[in-house]
């Protein structure tokens, strides 16, 4: 009996300090969370004023999640509730802190020092908020961080050098749309373990760093809008693992590397709006898991590569714009003719069709894309007729601009098939006769371009049944009579130019563009 007598009351005594030692633990998260509330200063949706009360656990509060064996707050979830206010030192005492995300707020002000005791933290979602200063070097000691994100902020100044010298599990790393400057890149190549990595929308400057190479477990890379020099590295066919690349308006120059036809995995590829040039290189044809390819707006030269047309995966492709030549192949649409939803962009290059009769042979083989949605062929001198076929056409075809193409005929009365066009661009070409009164089929068109087409005859009353139409350009032909008084049912009209013309009078609404 003496021995449990003096047992009994150490047991008791162990435990009583275990509760009071949670109880503690418990009490300075709260005096934590209490602090980070009165910081708040703007509370829409009254979750501070009606939940976060202190008569309360905070382990209830909304927002907040415990760990209930310890008595400790884990998670901090308080996204997408229109909070403002600035973020205070005594947050980094919530030492228990795996997970916060305070994305989609108003919060503002720098990141406080007390933050890099939060060592336990594997992911910081800080996105969409109003956050200043520059990107603190401390981050560097949160050796658990594996998600990062600060987008859509105001953070200035360079990255730090050591952000990743002590971070191995970093997974993503997403510094979108914020006024960061300075190396691109620049001590981002130890962060071997990274797979998502976005530094869009800032002010990064100078090379892309051969040793990009290195980051070979990426998956995504976004560098878009940025201010670089130099090419894209031969380097970028080592990220055997990258999905997603997108290098969009900035300012590259040099020709795309043949050594991209290495990075097999690859789903989405944009080099949009840049300088880029040379040849594309055939190379391309082997990422056969891609679905959209974005080339517009630079110089590239030589001819589209036939095995592009060959990858089965392909529903975007964009190649407006440079300065490419040749003659698109009558099979283009082989490969691509499972595909839903597919838009082709190769307007203003110098591209012909194949073709051994006045019939445009590459309208023939349009027809074989069975869910084309976007067709943008304009400026490019086919020089030639469209077929009947054109008709035949996918329904599913939103959009059709063959301006400034060289073509010659009639406009077909084939066209009002295409039920679902949106826009519809003939503009700049040598059609003659009148417009067909089929074109009333086009009952989704909003805009029509038929300017400078040589149009003669009166205006066809099958445009008065175009309900949704916004946009008419009829300028620069020889159309002649009166307007049909049923423009004026045009309600969604906003935009008609029939300047230049042999009219004999004006629509009662005034709607005439000059």
């Amino acid at each position: 009996m003496e021995r449990a007598y003096y047992y009994f009351p150490v047991g008791l005594l162990l435990a009583t300090s275990l509760l009071a030692v949670g109880t503690a633990d418990i009490i300075n998260d709260k005096s934590a969370l209490v602090a980070f509330k009165n910081h708040i200063v703007l509370d829409p949706h009254s979750i501070v004023a009606k939940n976060w009360s202190i008569s309360y656990s905070v382990c209830d509060w909304i927002g907040v999640t415990c760990d209930f064996s310890r008595q400790r707050v884990v998670a901090l979830n308080i996204s997408n509730m229109g909070f403002a206010g600035t973020i205070p030192p005594q947050l980094g005492n919530l030492s228990f802190l795996v997970s916060v995300d305070m994305s989609n707020n108003n919060f503002y002000g720098h990141l406080p020092k007390g933050m890099s005791h939060l060592r336990r933290l594997s992911f910081m979602a800080l996105g969409n908020n109003i956050l200043t200063g520059e990107i603190p070097s401390w981050l560097g000691v949160l050796d658990r961080l594996q998600y990062l994100s600060l987008r859509e902020n105001n953070f200035v100044g360079h990255l730090p050098a050591n952000i990743c010298d002590n971070l191995p599990n970093l997974k993503k790393l997403d510094l979108y749309w914020n006024q960061l400057s300075g190396q691109l890149l620049s001590g981002l190549s130890n962060c071997s373990g990274l797979k998502s990595l976005d530094l869009s929308l800032n002010q990064f400057n100078g090379y892309i760093p051969k040793a990009v190479g290195n980051l070979k477990m990426l998956e995504e890379l976004h560098l878009d809008n940025n201010i670089l020099k130099g090419s894209i590295p031969e380097e970028i066919g080592n990220l055997q693992s990258l999905r997603a690349l997108s290098i969009e308006s900035s300012n590259l120059s040099g020709s795309i590397p043949r050594e991209i036809g290495n990075v097999t995995m690859l789903e989405g590829v944009d080099f949009s709006n840049n300088r880029l040039t040379g040849p594309i290189p055939n190379e391309i044809g082997n990422l056969l898991k891609l679905e959209s390819l974005d080339l517009g707006w630079n110089s590239l030269s030589g001819s589209i590569p036939v095995a592009i047309f060959n990858i089965s995966t392909l529903r975007m492709l964009r190649l407006h714009d440079n300065q490419l030549s040749g003659v698109l192949p009558s099979n283009m649409c082989h490969g691509l003719h499972n595909l839903e939803d597919i838009d082709l962009y190769l307007s203003a290059n110098n591209l012909t069709s194949e073709s051994s009769s006045p019939e445009l042979g590459l309208f023939t083989s349009l027809t074989g894309c069975i869910s084309l949605r976007d067709s943008i062929v304009g400026d490019n001198p086919l020089n030639g007729v469209l077929p009947r076929s054109n008709g035949n056409l996918s329904i599913s075809v939103e959009w059709l601009d063959v301006r400034n193409c060289g073509l010659r005929g009639n406009i077909l009365d084939s066209i009002g098939n295409l039920s679902n066009l949106v826009y519809l661009g003939l503009g700049d070409n040598s059609w003659t006769g009148s417009i067909p009164t089929a074109i009333w089929g086009l009952q989704k068109l909003q805009y029509l371009d038929l300017s400078n087409i040589s149009l003669t005859g009166p205006l066809s009353r099958g445009l008065c049944g175009l309900q949704s139409l916004e946009g008419l350009g009829l300028s620069q032909n020889q159309i002649s009579g009166s307007i049909p008084g049923c423009f004026n049912n045009l309600t969604s009209l906003k935009y008609l130019n029939i300047a230049f013309n042999r009219l004999t009078s004006t629509p009662a609404n005034g709607l005439v563009g000059s």
